[in-house]
């Protein structure tokens, strides 16, 4: 039981809560809801290390953590990154990165800035039967509140990878950046290995100069000049999806 908002512990949550660089260097990060929780571990993606709750008689007899800890209210509002949190909330194991090389339907973000932006591609990919997503830095980082909110738990769904446009350029697969004077995404059948790239939400997708790619756009009628990334991402994700 921990009552004290100067805790050691609870200065921890919070820092994670607010800096990914300690999040990367801890390998943690926070997960909130009683019920988005229970789901994940339930399935195994997820390794709880600590479960910071109100009453331990919310939790179900079969959910595994390291550690349950009973804070006060003050202490679950302190550390929760919404303005009416739920009473129960996990410090998890981050997800490790993976090598996305042999998946066949690859999601690319070129340097988005917007965590609500990428939770929601991360989700609508999810959706769409996509097989993993490559964050070109800098990108935000995948495990904010913001971006783990708007991905309702498909972070821990979809493989990741980080890395370099030099990293790209070694996948055997077409290669299609989102811009506006791009081909009908129908030119492209989806039965092959594809890398979608969409870009950063002021400057878009910024290419290296030899790097191999073909050029891929959404047709619009309408006076609009161009769609938010997230928009673009789901319509292409959808028009290419894994047959």
């Amino acid at each position: 039981m921990i009552s004290s908002l100067k805790h050691p512990l609870v200065k921890h949550l919070v820092d994670l809560k607010r800096d990914r660089h300690i999040r990367e260097q801890e390998q943690s990060l926070l997960f909130e809801g009683k019920n988005a929780i229970i789901d994940l571990c339930r399935n195994g993606k997820i390794q709880i290390k600590r479960l910071i709750v109100e009453s331990e008689e919310i939790l179900p007899e079969d959910l595994h953590a390291d550690e349950v800890i009973r804070v006060s209210r003050g202490i679950i509002e302190k550390i929760s990154s919404v303005e009416n949190p739920e009473n129960c909330i996990a410090e998890i194991t981050m997800p490790k990165m993976q090598d996305l090389s042999k998946k066949s339907h690859i999601i690319v973000c070129d340097s988005i800035q917007d965590p609500g932006n990428l939770g929601t591609i991360i989700r609508t990919a999810t959706a769409f039967g996509w097989d993993g997503i490559f964050l070109l830095e800098p990108c935000c980082d995948p495990f904010n509140d913001k971006a783990l909110r708007a991905s309702k738990g498909a972070t821990f769904e979809l493989p990741i990878q980080k890395g370099a446009w030099s990293d790209l350029s070694r996948f055997d697969h077409l290669k299609l950046i989102a811009d506006m004077e791009g081909d009908a995404p129908e030119r492209y059948p989806a039965d092959q290995k594809l890398l979608l790239i969409v870009g950063n939400e002021a400057k878009g997708v910024r290419p290296p100069a030899d790097f191999p790619h073909q050029k891929i756009a959404i047709p619009m009628s309408g006076p609009m000049e161009s769609l938010n990334v997230a928009i673009a991402a789901g319509i292409l994700l959808y028009t290419l999806r894994p047959s």
